[in-house]
């Protein structure tokens, strides 16, 4: 068994301590011949808990490292350390990568582009369907899909890709092997066979609490766009969501009807400045077109000369440019253009990269 995988196994298994013990092998503060041994004198000048120097030294004794990867290989699920080459790079952006990711289905690895679309497990029939149409439009650009497989929003939106022919991937606040709520097993095993599940827990986990929000940061920070589709103020989706805008991912949320409790979260991200989403036929052909142009929002030094623009989407590029933060209410007064016009073309020119959201309900250039 390969030993810095073992290593990782059993640290990746100590939560936030392991994750202190990783740091400190890799500066040279303690050897691996240190950490196998259990040397506690050192473990606790590290500032290890006590209660984690005895997990430690449990799980050694009874080779739960071992163990573990013997799970995995009769299962199929393969560990993928922080270091190899297949971890996605995008997780190297948060503050506590996964020092594992437990990885079941066909494919190996997750591009550097997709959309993430999250939102609640109590779903409006409005927002089922629009999740469902985001997994397609997916499929169809090309672009692969993360979410959090769970009921309602998540799980329409993976369906929407898989039967389209497109490659999702599910994060797991479970082990990798617990398909948690068991009414959507039968898409977990279709979302194996377009893309992967994956989880950052040791098989077997069942769905405790803190894990969701464990699992949200790294559906935010696999995502380089992120949809939030319906989302009521207290929920995961908006935590989702938070993440994303710390990490500097582009966060795009779905309108809802203001006296629906199941969007007052995603429409209060649009008020706090989220990009909103309009036209799903728009927002997918700016972003195929975009990809090729730009890489991470980093610009060329005239990409407008790169991309057509309509005279409308010029007019409202001109304010931004020479005005600074606008409010749409603030480029209605420069353009002769209805709000909904406004906020159409704002989504067509930020999928482009051309401008961004400053905050506040405001949009600048980006150029």
């Amino acid at each position: 068994m390969d030993e810095n995988l073992k290593t990782l196994l059993l640290l990746n298994s100590l939560e936030g301590q392991g994750r202190k013990l990783w740091f400190a092998l890799k500066r040279g503060l303690i050897s691996h011949d240190e950490l196998w041994k259990c040397n506690a004198k050192l473990f606790t000048e590290l500032g290890i808990t006590e209660r984690t120097i005895v997990a430690i030294k449990t799980k050694i004794d009874m080779r739960w490292a071992e163990i573990e990867m013997e799970k995995c290989l009769k299962l199929d699920i393969r560990a993928v350390g922080i270091e190899d080459e297949d971890y996605p790079a995008k997780l190297n952006d948060l503050n506590d990568p996964p020092l594992i990711l437990y990885w079941h289905g066909s494919e190996k690895r997750i591009p550097h582009k997709c959309i993430g679309a999250v939102g609640t497990r109590r779903a409006s029939t409005y927002g089922r369907r629009t999740a469902l149409r985001i997994g397609e439009y997916c499929a169809h650009a090309g672009i692969p899909l993360i979410s959090g497989g769970a009921s309602g929003i998540d799980g329409n939106a993976h369906m929407g890709a898989c039967t389209s022919g497109g490659k999702t991937f599910a994060v797991f606040g479970t082990g990798a092997d617990v398909y948690f709520p068991q009414s959507n097993a039968n898409l977990f095993r279709e979302i194996r066979d377009c893309g992967a599940l994956i989880s950052e827990f040791p098989i077997g986990s069942q769905g405790e609490q803190w894990h969701f929000p464990r699992r949200n940061r790294i559906v935010a920070a696999l995502s380089s766009k992120l949809i939030v589709v319906e989302a009521p103020l207290k929920s995961g989706a908006m935590i989702t969501a938070g993440f994303a805008a710390e990490l500097g991912r582009e966060v795009w949320a779905v309108p809802g009807r203001i006296d629906e409790e199941s969007a007052f979260g995603s429409n209060k991200l649009i008020f706090d400045g989220a990009y909103p989403l309009i036209d799903l036929k728009d927002f997918f052909e700016t972003n195929t077109r975009a990809s090729a142009v730009f890489s991470n929002n980093d610009l060329k030094a005239d990409p407008v000369s790169d991309i057509d623009l309509s005279h409308e989407e010029e007019e409202i590029l001109k304010v931004l440019r020479f005005g600074g933060g606008q409010t749409v209410d603030n480029i209605a007064l420069e353009v002769k253009m209805s709000a909904a016009g406004i906020l159409k073309i704002i989504a067509i020119l930020s999928a482009k990269g051309i401008i961004y959201s400053s905050g506040s309900g405001r949009y600048s250039a980006n150029v």
